[in-house]
């Protein structure tokens, strides 16, 4: 399958990598359960079908275990179970984003040098761009999920005006604009964890 495109995209904590201050971020959006999340597409470096993962002793629940792709093994982390949620079986919706790890701190590997891992999520939507000024903190969120979240992403859907009267005179007298709520991931909590190898926590 295709890579993703990752250009006009940025660097996280709201910086174009020149250090400017950026404007709108693009985003791979896709669904675990009933939610949508996004990820920025800077960090995706290849979306693939479900496949065969080996399993590897002494690892966290959430890590399915491992996969090579393209001659690189890395680990694959169930999103469903990372994100605390109840396991389900995957589907032939399901697909494993390969992601590298964010940079942080004064870190200056190259992206394409950058740890990988893989993410199954139940099925992946598409890239929209969202606005910086349409990104809220995530403290409306309480559940255990939200230690893993950078935002929240509002989205405002286009309507013709026949569908904006029904819905301003339809059931629950809905008067604000319809929003498409997408939720960000904070990519570098996503994966940090610890492995016991060896009998030693690492």
């Amino acid at each position: 399958m295709a890579q993703p495109s990752s250009q006009g995209s940025f660097e996280q904590n709201g910086r174009h990598p020149t250090g400017e201050l950026r404007l709108a971020r693009d985003v791979l959006t896709f669904h675990v359960s009933d939610e949508e999340y996004g990820i920025g597409i800077e960090h995706i470096r290849e979306i693939i079908k479900h496949r065969v993962v080996t399993e590897v002793p002494r690892v966290p629940g959430f890590v399915a275990g491992i996969i090579a792709v393209r001659g690189l093994v890395m680990p694959v982390l169930d999103l469903r179970q990372r994100l605390r949620m109840r396991s389900v079986g995957v589907s032939q919706k399901s697909r494993i984003l390969i992601v590298s790890r964010p940079a942080t701190g004064n870190e200056s590997v190259a992206e394409e040098e950058r740890e990988r891992f893989g993410l199954i999520v139940d099925r992946v939507s598409e890239v929209v761009r969202i606005h910086e000024t349409d990104i809220e903190p995530p403290t409306v969120l309480s559940g255990k999920e939200s230690d893993f979240v950078e935002g929240i992403g509002r989205i405002r859907s286009e309507v013709d005006e026949s569908s904006r009267r029904e819905m301003r005179i339809g059931p629950g007298m809905i008067t604000t604009e319809p929003q498409r709520i997408i939720i960000l991931l904070d990519l570098v909590k996503v994966l940090s964890f610890e492995v016991i190898r060896s009998g030693r926590m690492l």
